[in-house]
């Protein structure tokens, strides 16, 4: 208990982090926080334009991409060519089971299932921070009527400052939308994941580290606290910190690190299945402190994690 106190404290200082000109615009196709006339982080309602350059299959909204730093180094990708079903910063379960039927949200090219943004709730300006939430519909594409809504997901997305960071909030709360269980598969992937820069394609382009000590290989189906994802972009060193919220279902969730490419998500089915059931929800927390130099200053809070 004394552990997990003092985890949530660390969670609270990150949250609310030091003041700044941050504010938030909404168009037809976008959600944009700024900090004064610098793009932090855009949320896509509609599909990029980087959409058509590509299979119609992989074309997906309700994700965020680009991220920046505070110095303006763009640390996410999309339509990666390895993997055009990676997406900036989302949210995705690879194998599942629903109505006998076994709609994938995570391989778009099978064509099993989609995620898309449906409505904006709320923006948020504050004093420290500013965000919006919005609902998200995740459908199964197999259905014999087809597409057939299964989940309603809600996003609550916040950003705040601190010294020569952003640190991004991100709340996803899933709700069936039927009468029928949706089981999460064992699998070795599949979750809230992130896909990092394309300047960090090469394994010593992009430095994994978790909380641990380990790093892409040696970390890979561990449980940390957090990772640690960085490189060089433009000849700058910048990163991604990304830490779980202990209150996490399964907490601390698994994680995937691939062993080449920049990108790791955080999966808590990868040893055993769950089902989310009608009337339930799936709430999972995750904190991003996206910094310039080689490593945040926000790190120095959080405690060693000792399992």
């Amino acid at each position: 208990m004394k552990r997990t106190f003092f985890l949530f404290i660390c969670f609270s200082l990150l949250s609310f982090a030091q003041a700044g000109p941050l504010s938030v615009t909404e168009t037809d196709a976008t959600i944009t926080i700024l900090n004064g006339d610098a793009t932090v982080l855009v949320y896509n309602k509609a599909p990029t334009a980087d959409a058509a350059d590509n299979d119609p299959v992989y074309t997906r909204s309700g994700y965020i991409h680009p991220i920046y730093t505070p110095a303006g180094k763009q640390v996410t990708d999309d339509y990666a060519p390895d993997h055009p079903h990676q997406h900036g910063l989302f949210f995705a379960w690879t194998k599942t089971s629903y109505e006998g039927r076994a709609p994938e949200f995570w391989n778009e090219k099978k064509e099993a299932g989609k995620i898309h943004f449906e409505e904006t709730v709320e923006l948020i300006e504050e004093e420290n921070r500013a965000g919006f939430i919005v609902k998200q519909r995740w459908e199964d594409l197999k259905a014999p009527e087809g597409a057939k809504p299964v989940l309603s997901e809600t996003w609550e997305v916040t950003v705040s400052e601190g010294p020569n960071s952003y640190t991004i909030g991100v709340t996803s709360t899933q709700k069936l939308i039927g009468d029928s269980p949706l089981t999460i598969e064992k699998y070795h992937y599949g979750g809230m994941a992130i896909r990092g820069s394309r300047e960090w394609m090469g394994e010593e382009d992009a430095l994994m580290q978790t909380n641990e000590g380990h790093g892409r290989i040696e970390g890979n189906h561990t449980r940390p606290q957090w990772v640690k994802m960085s490189g060089l972009i433009d000849g700058a060193p910048c990163g991604v910190l990304a830490i779980q919220d202990p209150a996490n279902f399964r907490y601390p969730q698994w994680v995937r690190l691939h062993p080449s490419k920049p990108y790791f998500v955080f999966s808590p089915m990868v040893e055993e299945p769950f089902t989310i059931q009608p009337g339930e929800a799936y709430r999972s927390k995750f904190r991003y402190v996206v910094f310039d130099g080689e490593e945040p200053e926000t790190i120095a809070l959080i405690p060693k994690f000792k399992k």
